[in-house]
Formats: C-alpha cells, structure tokens, sequence
C-alpha cells in the first residue's frame, strides 16, 4: 500500500500572445504601434489583459503608462471580466478524491481533466494521509494506525472484488472486453475511501483562480484543499506577480497556513 502527504503540481500550460496579429491589428486601427501602444511589452499575462481592457475604450497608446499601476487599477476598480482571458493549466497528482470532489465545485472559469476509476485498475493505487494525521504530527500514532488499517483493508477488498468479478461476471453480457473490466472496475471502486489518490488536469482563468485561492486559501477551508490552493498560488506569483502579488502568505500556530488578497472578490 502506496501512501502519499503532498500533492505535486506542475504548470502545464500558459497564455501566449501572437504579436504579429497584434501588430497588424494596431496598424490597421492606425494606433500607435508595440510597444507604445502596450505598456507590458512581452509580458504575456499583463500583455493580453491590457489588450483585452484597452479595447473596450480603444485606449491604446494612451492613459496609465506603468504595467504595474494599469494592473493594479483594474484589481481595486474589481473590473475581474479582463482577467478571464488569461489561462493557466496544472497537472496535479497526489491529491485524495476527497479534495476533488471539492475542486469540481468550482465550475465558472475551470476545465477539468480527472483519472477514471472506472478505466483506470486500482489494484496498486496510492492513498493519500489527511494532513491531520501527517507523519510529522506528534500524538497521532493511534490514529495513523486506524487510518492505515482502514486503508489496507480497504485495498485488499478492491482486489478481492475485482477477482471474484473477474471469476462470476458473465462474459456474454458484453460485447467488447473492455467493457467487462469497465464494468468490474466501476463496481469494486465502491469498496475505495475518500482518500484514493487521483490525479486531474485542471485550467483555469486568472479571475477563476483568484477566487479559488481566496476561498480555499481561508482558515475555514479544508487543510488539503487550502494547501494545493497556496502552492498553486506560490507557482502563479512567480508566474505572473502583477496577477497574483497581492496575496499574502500567513502561517498559522498549528504550523498550516492561509492566503489573503489585497483586492478581494475581483
């Protein structure tokens, strides 16, 4: 039995800005050309909100001249629409179900991309241990040791069903074998926690995270979610720190932390 404590997240994709388009777009509109008339330049995250918001006043080569202060407007005006165009996507590994089944909660903005239980075998699948019961917590070895009975049983009942399926489930019900182990693996998922490890592809907008990381980076949420949130958050400042600077990382006295934004509900 395979157990995981932290996630793995990896930036897998950003926005990116066809310049040329951009160029001949500017030409033709007879405005001033890059880079007077885009103050982020090759920033490609800055660059394409202040296109996007320029547009709506064709304000291009004029007003706010500093990237830094244009960005900062839109945040405390919480004119949040232009950041929707920007997108970044993760591949993120080692998160419980459990987290997941949150996750998708968050619809407006997200795109999903989850491991299927139902085609995918669990039999060497991994769980993942609640921060709570972290091996680096002291006074919890009683606890720890329910969770990895549970678990253990929990995946000896997998197999077990998955081999009395594969011995009774008749093969004439289905037209293609993979169907049968669909359904033999559909069925003895049922017997999983939700601590089964999974992994998903998750892209989002800038606004869509935002409100992500201010929701689940708060004390009240969940201390797996709230910790995929913040790491997710530190891999964004780095990103894009115009986008995401303005959260503040805070450690708490059970040593988890929270995350909090200058510019609320953008």
């Amino acid at each position: 039995m395979s157990l995981k404590e932290k996630p793995s997240i990896y930036l897998a994709t950003r926005p990116s800005v066809d310049w040329k388009s951009i160029a001949e777009f500017f030409e033709e509109e007879n405005v001033p050309p890059i880079p007077d008339s885009v103050r982020a330049g090759d920033d490609e995250s800055a660059a394409v909100i202040e296109i996007a918001a320029r547009m709506c006043y064709m304000s291009y080569g004029r007003g706010r001249r500093d990237i830094t202060d244009f960005i900062n407007n839109l945040l405390s005006s919480k004119d949040g629409s232009v950041f929707e165009h920007v997108n970044y996507g993760f591949i993120i590994t080692g998160v419980s179900r459990s987290l997941t089944h949150e996750l998708v909660r968050h619809r407006a903005g997200f795109a999903y991309s989850q491991r299927s239980q139902r085609y995918v075998d669990e039999t060497e699948g991994s769980f993942v241990v609640p921060p709570a019961l972290a091996a680096n917590r002291e006074g919890i070895e009683a606890a720890r040791n329910v969770l990895n009975n549970a678990l253990l049983r929990a995946a000896d009942s997998y197999v077990e069903l998955v081999e009395a399926l594969e011995e009774t489930l008749p093969r004439d019900l289905f037209e293609l074998n993979t169907d049968r182990r669909k359904a033999i693996r559909q069925a003895a998922r049922s017997v999983l926690p939700n601590a089964t490890e999974t992994k998903i592809f998750v892209t989002a907008n800038v606004r869509a995270l935002r409100h992500f990381i201010e929701m689940r980076g708060a004390i009240f949420a969940d201390w797996e979610i709230r910790y995929l949130a913040i790491e997710m958050l530190r891999i964004l400042q780095n990103e894009a720190p115009l986008l995401f600077g303005d959260f503040t990382i805070e450690t708490l006295p059970d040593n988890t932390q929270i995350a909090s934004p200058i510019h609320s509900k953008v």
